[in-house]
């Protein structure tokens, strides 16, 4: 990709910094918002005044990140989606990429490679609450904030389910079989691509290789990667399956969605639920109980019994 020169002219409030990259769609820049303050500021390319499929995806991507709200999905502050002043303004992650830093480590301590796992996974859990494919589920789409925090990112492949373009989009190593076949994009075929990342997250290395477009189509197809334990042999067989199902070649027998894989996996790697998180599962529970005890106190007053029953009702009423 060439370098790209600062934008003539930057959206009100932002000051353009530097470069961080180029993509098919947008140029990249770290700018300063005035309220936000830094931000990667995503401006289209040039040349997708002539080129409408391009174009499209980078209005697509700033409709569907504009959408989306989420601890673990890269967030976005401001977007114009069309015209000659559109732009995207994401919060900036100073960590680099998930691919970043697979490059840089290589393979990861287990402990960080399952908290990943799960991030990515609740990222883009969110992302399908939301009637989005992803379409490129990837180390590469995947940002890190200062302190190690995992975001999903880069919609622009994004697409809403029912839309069938018809076009077949993602990266060839990370491409669920159906998808190589023709088949449009499905909920199924985002958890295929989340697997092989789990897989390359937790081994170090891709499941698959090839030199071409071609050989990676007959490995995603035909061929069978090396069982995880073998690159992994600390990693429990009761994890490993969880990956190999959501990775398995024929989509009807992976995980229905992605939150019944994240509960999986984390159940085999015996991670707890966060705080936050177990309060709102208990909490409805524990409201039940306070109005039973309520409702059950005892004392001599008939009035004070009725009283109580009656508030109990009412609570009941209002947890319903």
């Amino acid at each position: 990709m060439p370098v790209a020169e600062r934008p003539e002219r930057a959206p009100a409030g932002y000051t353009v910094l530097s470069e961080l990259g180029s993509g098919q769609t947008a140029h990249v820049f770290l700018a300063e918002h005035r309220e936000y303050g830094k931000v990667a500021l995503k401006v289209p390319r040039e040349e997708l005044a002539e080129q409408p499929v391009l174009r499209r995806l980078f209005e697509n991507e700033v409709q569907i990140t504009l959408g989306l709200r989420h601890p673990n999905v890269v967030a976005a502050l401001q977007g114009v989606p069309t015209g000659a002043g559109s732009f995207l303004a994401l919060e900036y992650c100073s960590g680099g990429t998930l691919g970043d830093l697979l490059a840089r480590e290589g393979r990861l301590p287990l402990s960080q490679a399952r908290q990943l796992i799960v991030a990515v996974a609740r990222g883009l859990e969110h992302s399908h609450s939301r009637q989005v494919l992803h379409r490129d589920v990837k180390p590469a789409n995947v940002f890190l904030t200062g302190d190690g925090t995992a975001k999903l990112g880069d919609f622009g492949t994004g697409m809403h389910l029912g839309d069938d373009s018809g076009e077949r989009v993602g990266t060839a190593f990370y491409m669920a079989p159906e998808i190589f076949e023709g088949s449009s994009s499905t909920v199924r075929s985002d958890i295929y691509s989340l697997g092989i990342l789990a897989y390359e997250v937790v081994a170090g290395i891709r499941p698959f290789s090839g030199e071409s477009y071609e050989d990676l189509m007959m490995a995603h197809t035909s061929g069978f990667p090396r069982a995880l334990t073998h690159h992994r042999q600390e990693l429990s067989r009761a994890e490993a399956k969880v990956i190999a199902t959501a990775m398995a070649r024929d989509a009807g027998k992976r995980y229905a969605g992605v939150r019944e894989f994240r509960e999986a996996f984390m159940a085999a790697a015996e991670i707890p639920e966060p705080a936050e998180r177990q309060e709102q599962l208990t909490g409805r529970a524990s409201r039940k109980v306070k109005s039973t005890t309520d409702e059950n106190e005892e004392g001599n007053d008939d009035g004070k019994r009725q009283f109580g029953g009656l508030l109990g009702w009412f609570k009941r009423k209002r947890d319903d």
